[in-house]
């Protein structure tokens, strides 16, 4: 049966009435609704989808028709869009499913309702489809109510019911439902410190601390995320692929999944699987984001092709795509903080990012890592060449507390990895160099880029707090960043800030509610960067 034509230009015209006001991408006819090219746009990260299509239920499957290359409709099984959507790094916030006018109606025999649950699953915070035949008129009408609603506060099931409101006079008005991963039904909100709970300001001496280089960052996996994917990921990649046999919500936490390959394989296994998938994600990285007419971006797509055949290849390939993710973005959070008057910064990332943002930025960076086991204890260390090192402004010290990628032994991977660290550093506390006790105990702390109910996260925590001296660090104002509701993890946000902040309790931790990229655009404002 052939479809009905499409109305291009009516389709844009609701959509554009509905987004009013946001910026808007438009693939529509001419080959370039395609699905590839649909995911390809979607990775420079979208908050919103809006997806307007032919539909249909074959043998309880959905399928879309979406547009072929050359331009000719092409049918795609809606579980491919659900793949495409779950392989991205950041997923839109909302998924609105609209299906095409046909006579006067919109009909897609439930294929894009039945869609919604599945992209809930996959990840998407909220999905909006149309459950049944649905007119025109009512679309015309309940699309840009919907989205004025929402943006007024991020809402989502506020701005569903206004919306229902405006067409409760239309026979269809039930049509529209929503699909919905969060508790609170808010999918977007203003970053910021959590002042209304303390009701004080705490940026002014943030700054002073920075200015004064009486602040020390400690940096987690999320200040790498946006290059290699997020360790949740990961996790659920490696589950899939060796079977991982623990309960469904285990598939995500990456200790567990990695404590099952070292006992079902062999230790050092998964460090070697990490070393493969960052090669993957690096090569993948610089391709999406290399301009070939950029003759910059063309010499380190040229180095990270040769990276592969080095002997130190992974190396070699974040020196070629770390320099081009610098460079790309002005607010990328390693380029913001390397451009801070900090002497030390420390790391729960293994990888070089770090260090080649401040030689970037003009600095000469020592970097040491913490010998945690026994494997790596007598490796050669940056003391043995200069035992009165000091850090300073334009010699800073990078100090890898759980390791780095050049020793794969020191990676603290594994849940037995996490237990033995805090062990030793707890046992041991000529572990920890003089100078990274001094800046743990008697400096600002800037936690960035961890997921505060994470392993890494809590171990490192737990170490520091109970470190001799910690006393002193009552006189600083602390700041924990990357408490993100939006990926969808945080069901009650408001409730998991509250909590956050009396788990910390004497630590006197300020929760900065956004991510590591918001952080660093404040940053960058409160430090007259801008």
């Amino acid at each position: 049966m052939p479809l009905a034509p499409v109305d291009v230009a009516g389709e844009l015209e609701r959509a554009r009435a509905g987004l009013a006001g946001t910026t808007l991408v438009e693939l529509a006819s001419g080959g370039t609704a395609t699905l590839k090219n649909l995911a390809d746009h979607l990775r420079d990260g979208f908050d919103i989808l809006y997806l307007v299509c032919h539909g249909a239920l074959i043998k309880g499957e959905p399928k879309l028709w979406l547009e072929g290359a050359d331009g000719v409709s092409d049918r795609v099984a809606g579980s491919e869009l659900v793949t495409r959507l779950q392989e991205l790094w950041q997923r839109p916030r909302l998924v609105v499913l609209a299906s095409c006018q046909s006579a006067g109606r919109s009909s897609d025999e439930g294929a894009l309702a039945a869609l919604g649950p599945r992209l809930a699953e996959a990840g998407i915070p909220a999905v909006v489809a149309m459950q049944g035949d649905i007119t025109m008129e009512t679309v015309s009408q309940f699309m840009p109510v919907f989205f004025a609603k929402l943006a007024e506060d991020g809402q989502v099931d506020s701005a569903m019911a206004s919306a229902r409101n405006a067409v409760e006079d239309r026979p269809d008005w039930w049509a529209p439902a929503l699909y919905m991963r969060l508790k609170s039904g808010r999918i977007w909100y203003t970053p910021g410190l959590a002042v209304e709970l303390s009701g004080e300001d705490k940026w002014p001496k943030i700054v002073s601390n920075i200015r004064s280089g009486r602040c020390t960052p400690i940096l987690g996996p999320g200040l790498a995320e946006a290059l290699l994917g997020s360790r949740r990921e990961l996790a659920q990649r490696w589950a899939e692929t060796y079977h991982f046999p623990m309960a469904p919500q285990d598939r995500e936490d990456l200790p567990q999944v990695a404590q099952y390959l070292a006992v079902n394989q062999d230790p050092m296994f998964p460090r070697s699987e990490l070393s493969e998938y960052l090669q993957h994600m690096l090569i993948d990285r610089v391709t999406q984001e290399a301009d070939p007419t950029n003759p910059e971006h063309r010499a380190l797509m040229e180095r990270a092709t040769q990276a592969l055949s080095s002997s130190t290849p992974l190396d070699d390939l974040f020196k070629a795509v770390g320099a081009l993710h610098l460079m790309t973005d002005p607010a990328e959070p390693h380029r913001v903080l390397a451009s801070l008057p900090l002497p030390t910064f420390i790391t729960t990332d293994p990888s070089s990012l770090l260090a080649q943002a401040l030689e970037a930025a003009g600095k000469h960076p020592r970097v040491e890592f913490c010998r945690w086991n026994k494997q790596i204890e007598s490796l050669p260390s940056i003391y043995d060449d200069e035992p009165n090192y000091r850090p300073t402004v334009e010699r800073p010290l990078v100090y890898h507390l759980f390791g780095r990628l050049d020793e794969p032994a020191s990676i603290v991977l594994t849940e037995d990895d996490y237990f033995d660290y805090l062990i030793g550093v707890t046992s041991n506390n000529d572990l920890i160099p003089p100078v990274v006790r001094r800046a743990l105990t008697d400096t600002a702390l800037l936690f960035l880029g961890f997921q505060l109910d994470a392993w890494d996260f809590r171990v490192l925590f737990r170490s520091i707090m109970n470190r001799e001296g910690s006393g002193r660090r009552i006189g600083y104002s602390h700041v924990a960043a990357q408490v993100d509701p939006e990926e969808g993890r945080i069901l009650e946000p408001a409730r998991a800030r509250r909590y956050l902040e009396s788990y910390f309790g004497d630590a006197k931790i300020s929760i900065f509610w956004g991510n590591v990229e918001d952080f660093a655009r404040e940053i960058q404002i409160r430090m007259g960067q801008t």
